[in-house]
């Protein structure tokens, strides 16, 4: 039992010493809430992850579009399960990509330091509602997979 202890203490240690001499330790602390994240980062992350909205956006339109068209001018007969799979893997592709990405946004933006919030720019993005907004996007994105089940069927 003891010689268990040991090891995970010299683990710990061990693990201690690799945090602190690389740059693994703010991230940790960040996790703990204990530091704020470095602005440059959070300012690359912001616009990456916002990217990755629209990219999860148009991806999901585009398949619900193209689904729409193939439901009212192709002859699926015989084919309904098929293109209801073609409903339903995008609108969960759209609906929780897009609630990751929006929750994602919401804690990037609370990362923002004071000198930040202090702007116009800062002011309008923190009153923003993300927290609202995902679910408001991936309701529409499951309204029209429903709609078009509806219309499969």
């Amino acid at each position: 039992m003891s010689q268990d202890r040991s090891r995970a203490c010299n683990f710990q240690i061990k693990l201690g010493n690799f945090l602190n001499k690389g740059n693994l330790l703010p991230l940790l602390k960040l996790k703990q809430g204990n530091t704020k994240m470095d602005q440059s980062l959070r300012s690359s992350i912001q616009t990456s992850t916002f990217y990755y909205f629209l990219i999860v956006m148009f991806i999901t339109t585009v398949a619900q579009l193209t689904t729409m068209i193939v439901i009212m001018f192709a002859d699926i007969s015989g084919k309904e399960h098929l293109v209801a799979a073609s409903v339903v893997g995008p609108a969960l592709l759209g609906a929780f990509g897009t609630i990751r990405m929006l929750t994602n946004m919401k804690l990037i933006v609370g990362e923002m330091d004071a000198k930040m919030l202090a702007t116009n720019w800062g002011k309008e993005i923190s009153s923003i509602p993300f927290g609202i907004l995902k679910f408001v996007f991936a309701g529409v994105f499951v309204a029209i997979a429903i709609v078009q089940l509806i219309t499969i069927y």
